[in-house]
């Protein structure tokens, strides 16, 4: 959590006391306690489903159709109000002061991967290297930078936010995101410190700006210099 009151504080057009932190995501569901009910329904069993879907030899398209069904059921109990879901074309800040905080939380998050990589390499632990055969890198940036961002951001964010901000409130949600966030790459077997701390930011960037573009954008750049640092990795590995 303390990377999120950081994060928090980063700009002064966005600073914010953690007990004043509010969002319009799921408001439709703050005065009917079915509807809370419902929607909690639907957030733990999206969650538990996806996480045995990812232990499984199972292709995207499930997790797409199991995220595209629990959005149907949200829209349907928010009215049909796609902007208290987060879908709406615009931070409710607009975009200009994201930009210098997008990049404080990136320069935040890449401290925390070289603090994690270096305490893993002193440890006597060798670094990851990625030697990828050049003709998949295409379908490694579509998997990494396109179709992953939209999955995780529709599941993790928009799914799981809303199944609990109305009931536990904005920082537990936000508490809670994170650490699933983090229990889904070490299912993946991917746990490196990026993936750890990044859902705390990402679910901060959902509720405090309205809209799922943010997180969905900021996944995307961080999977594209993520899949770049890879290749860099393989081919200082052959060539160096």
């Amino acid at each position: 959590m303390v990377g999120v009151w950081a994060a928090a504080s980063l700009s002064p057009s966005l600073s914010i006391k953690e007990h004043r932190l509010e969002s319009a995501i799921g408001q439709h569901f703050e005065t009917a306690s079915s509807r809370r009910g419902i929607a909690l329904a639907v957030g733990i069993a999206v969650v538990v489903t996806d996480f045995v879907i990812c232990t499984l030899p199972i292709g995207p398209d499930v997790r797409l159709s199991l995220a595209l069904i629990a959005f149907a059921v949200y829209v349907y109990l928010s009215d049909g109000d796609l902007r208290s879901l987060g879908l709406r074309p615009n931070p409710i800040q607009g975009w200009v002061p994201w930009i210098g905080i997008s990049a404080k939380i990136a320069i935040a998050i890449a401290a925390c991967l070289i603090v994690g990589l270096g305490t893993w390499r002193l440890l006597g632990n060798k670094l990851p290297i990625y030697n990828h055969d050049p003709a998949i890198v295409p379908y490694l940036f579509l998997h990494m930078c396109v179709v992953s961002p939209v999955l995780e951001e529709f599941l993790y964010r928009v799914v799981v936010c809303l199944a609990l901000v109305k009931t536990v409130g904005c920082w537990r949600t936000i508490a809670i995101n994170g650490i699933l966030f983090a229990s889904l790459h070490f299912v993946y077997g991917n746990p490196s410190p990026d993936n750890l701390v990044g859902g705390f930011f990402l679910a901060w960037m959902y509720l405090k700006s309205e809209t799922i573009l943010l997180p969905l954008m900021f996944h995307s750049v961080g999977n594209m210099v993520a899949l770049g640092c890879q290749l860099a990795s393989g081919y200082l590995h052959l060539n160096g």
